[in-house]
C-alpha cells in the first residue's frame, strides 16, 4: 500500500523544480464551442451487448476515513480473447452513501503509488475512487503493431468497471469523474470520448497525434517497444509512425470535436519529452482551448506538483458535478449497452 521512499537525490531534485518556477492556470477560452456528434461508423466499435459481472471484491483495510478494497471480474465482452482479468482496487468514503466515483489511472509502467494519493485525497473528501490496473504496460510492442485495436481494448475495459460501478449500491454511477496521468490520461481522455457516463475528464500529459508522441518521445519502455516494432515489420522509425497513422481511426485528434472543452482539465508540462509539450498543446488548441494547467517541468519531475495538482483537480471536478447533469462526449455509445445496468454478481468478502 505504501509508496516507496524516494532517494534524498530525488528529493532535491524535486526540490528544485518546484523552486524553479510556478504553475500557471489557462482559463478556459471565451465564447460557446460547438461540440459535433460523434458519428456511428467511430461509435458503434466501442458498443458491446450488456452483460452480467461475476465481480469479486475483498476488503483489504479499514480506517477513519474510508474502506479499501481489491476487485476483480472477467471482462465478459464477446470476442475479448485476452484471458486478464480487470483488476482494480476500491477506496469508498465512510459513511458516505451512493457517494460520487473518481476513475483514478495509472501510468504506463503500472505503478499505483504514483496515483494512490490522488485516489485517497479524493475519498477524505467525500469520492468513492478506483484506480483501475493498466494491461497496455507489458503489450506496448503488440500496440504499436495493431494501434487501434489497442485503444479499443483499452475503452471498453474501463467501460465494463463503469457497468460494475452502475450496479453497485454504494457508487453513483450517474456522478462519474476520471483522472489519468501519461498513459493514464490517455486512456482517461479515450474513456470520455466514448462513454458519456462520464462527466468530467482531468487528462494529464496527453497530446494530439498519437503515432507522432509513439516516434518521437524519450521514455525508454515507448522508445524500446517501438524499436522491437521496426524490427519486427523491417521498416524505419518514419514508415512505422506512417503506419500507425494509417490504422488509427480514433487518435486523439479525430475525437477531439465530440467533446465538451468545458468539462475537460488538462494538465501539461512545459519541459516534457515524453510526451511532447508542442503536441499537448496542439490538443489543447483542438478541444477549444479548456482550462489547463501548465506546469514548469518535464514528464516525470511533474510529480512535484502533486500536492497542487490533486486540489485543482478536486475542484474541477467539484464543480463538473455541481453543474446541471451532462457528459464530456456530445454523443458516445454507453445507450449501445441495451441496459445501462446490466446485473453484477458482487462476491465481496
Amino acid at each position: 500500500m505504501k509508496p516507496s521512499i524516494p532517494c534524498p537525490a530525488c528529493l532535491i531534485a524535486l526540490a528544485l523544480v518546484v523552486l524553479s518556477g510556478c504553475a500557471t492556470t489557462l482559463p478556459p477560452a471565451a465564447g460557446e464551442r460547438a461540440v459535433e456528434v460523434l458519428p456511428a461508423e467511430l461509435g458503434d466499435a466501442f458498443c458491446y451487448p450488456a452483460a452480467p459481472i461475476a465481480a469479486t471484491v475483498e476488503l483489504v483495510e479499514e480506517n477513519s476515513h474510508f474502506r479499501f478494497y481489491k476487485g476483480s471480474f472477467s471482462s465478459g465482452i464477446p470476442g475479448d480473447t485476452d484471458p486478464t482479468p480487470i483488476t482494480f482496487e476500491w477506496y469508498q468514503p465512510r459513511d458516505v452513501d451512493m457517494a460520487p466515483v473518481a476513475v483514478v489511472l495509472p501510468i504506463l509502467n503500472g505503478q499505483k503509488h504514483i496515483v494512490r494519493p490522488f485516489a485517497t485525497y479524493f475519498t477524505k473528501r467525500g469520492y468513492a475512487s478506483i484506480i483501475v490496473d493498466s494491461r497496455q504496460r507489458s503489450t506496448l510492442t503488440e500496440d504499436i503493431l495493431e494501434p487501434q485495436a489497442a485503444i479499443r481494448q483499452a475503452v471498453l475495459r474501463h467501460r465494463r468497471v463503469l457497468d460494475w460501478v452502475d450496479s453497485e449500491p454504494a457508487l453513483d454511477g450517474g456522478r462519474v469523474v476520471v483522472f489519468g496521468a501519461s498513459l493514464g490520461g490517455f486512456n482517461a481522455y479515450f474513456l470520455s470520448a466514448f462513454d458519456d457516463r462520464v462527466r468530467g475528464v482531468a487528462p494529464a500529459l496527453v497530446a494530439a497525434d498519437l503515432p507522432h508522441v509513439f516516434a518521437n518521445s524519450n521514455e525508454r519502455r515507448i522508445e524500446e517497444a517501438f524499436l522491437e516494432a521496426m524490427a519486427e515489420l523491417e521498416i524505419d522509425r518514419g514508415a512505422l509512425e506512417r503506419r500507425m497513422r494509417e490504422m488509427i481511426e480514433t487518435d486523439t485528434t479525430t475525437v477531439s470535436s465530440f467533446l465538451d472543452a468545458d468539462r475537460i482539465l488538462m494538465v501539461q508540462a512545459k519541459r516534457d519529452k515524453a510526451v511532447p509539450f508542442e503536441k499537448q498543446q496542439e490538443l489543447w488548441e483542438l478541444l477549444g482551448e479548456p482550462e489547463a494547467v501548465v506546469l514548469p517541468t518535464g514528464h516525470l519531475t511533474a510529480a512535484a506538483y502533486i500536492f497542487y495538482l490533486r486540489k485543482r483537480v478536486l475542484r474541477f471536478f467539484d464543480r463538473v458535478l455541481a453543474e446541471p447533469a451532462g457528459s464530456v462526449a456530445a454523443i458516445s455509445p454507453a445507450s449501445c449497452l441495451g441496459s445501462q445496468s446490466p446485473p453484477v454478481m458482487s462476491g465481496k468478502q
